[in-house]
């Protein structure tokens, strides 16, 4: 399991403020509180969100910067707020269990590929000959969405029974962004069809940002690279050196977690009265964790399971329900 380095200093939703979910955090914001300060000139949009007939023009960084952008000028703050929610929320899970690096390149992957999608869209219009009421080759695309888009990929690779909420319906993990990409499509053809106006989000970047991520996870999280801090790994070893410990893979990690906390279970099964069940979570208590919402803590949950913050929740569970038991006397 990749455990993460704690720095003193400052620290946000659990990591290092310099971590790369929280350097991307205070960039989004930065450059959202840069297009407030410019006062509604568009110049920012301009230059850095994604217009494919600019990109054709030699705009090519566009393909990457429309990520860091937002609607600054609808309902104030709605849009960075969502991605940004989605983002920290399902990062900093992935995050516990994988690389910094490795979720990096994932994410950034998805932006790049949303963002060629958005410049492949007016193309294919084109060629299918699609007569839809939009000029896509010079509409703007901004937002993180196709990194968000592509980080839901991951986290259904990565947790695939995970039960989660997404648009106001329960789904497993390994769905969610799909469902997601497909109800966007779906809202733009009624829009359409009804309305005669597209969608207000940008479908082929959700699309493209889960297509970036599912051609890039699989090779980037394989067996040989997951735990390692480089890409390249030195296959020749030296005679006589001392044998290494051996790496766990991804799966083998998770059980070997599951198997800890179920016996911590059967633990505290045996246990009677509270006072013994936290004398033995206590001493099992981490530091610096970032913990789940209360209420989704399920101790045969298998995301859940997998936790090596699992005892941090028992107790907190524990010290809830011992408060609720005592409300009733």
């Amino acid at each position: 399991m990749a455990k993460r380095k704690y720095r003193n200093g400052i620290s946000l939703f659990g990591y290092s403020v310099f971590h790369p979910i929280n350097l991307l955090l205070i960039a989004n914001v930065f450059v959202y509180i840069m297009q407030l300060l410019a006062g509604g000139t568009g110049i920012l949009e301009y230059y850095f969100a994604l217009t494919p007939s600019r990109v054709f023009q030699g705009y090519y960084w566009q393909i990457f910067s429309y990520g860091f952008l937002h609607e600054a000028y609808g309902i104030p703050f709605a849009h960075l707020f969502f991605n940004m929610y989605v983002f920290v929320m399902f990062g900093g899970l992935i995050c516990k269990y994988i690389p910094s690096w490795k979720f990096t390149v994932i994410y950034v992957a998805a932006v790049l590929m949303g963002g060629i999608s958005v410049i492949l869209a007016p193309v294919f219009v084109q060629i299918l000959g699609i007569h839809y009421p939009m000029d896509l080759l010079h509409t703007t695309t901004l937002g993180a969405s196709g990194g968000v888009t592509g980080i839901l990929v991951l986290f259904g690779i990565l947790f695939p029974e995970t039960e989660v909420f997404l648009i106001f319906f329960r789904m497993r993990a390994r769905y969610a962004a799909w469902i997601f990409v497909g109800g966007g499509f779906i809202a733009d053809i009624v829009s359409v069809y009804y309305f005669h106006s597209p969608f207000v989000v940008s479908n082929s970047c959700h699309l493209g940002g889960a297509i970036g991520a599912i051609l890039v996870a699989p090779w980037i999280l394989k067996d040989g690279f997951l735990n390692s801090g480089k890409i390249f790994l030195k296959k020749t070893a030296q005679k006589n050196s001392p044998s290494k410990p051996k790496v766990l893979s991804l799966e083998e990690d998770w059980d070997s977690q599951t198997k800890k906390n179920r016996e911590l279970l059967n633990e505290l099964a045996q246990s009677i009265t509270y006072s013994e069940k936290k004398i033995f979570l206590t001493p099992l208590q981490q530091t610096n964790v970032n913990l789940c919402p209360p209420p989704t803590f399920q101790p045969k949950d298998p995301f859940c399971l997998r936790c090596e913050w699992f005892p941090n929740c028992a107790l907190r569970k524990l010290n809830t329900d011992q408060e609720s038991d005592f409300g009733r006397i």
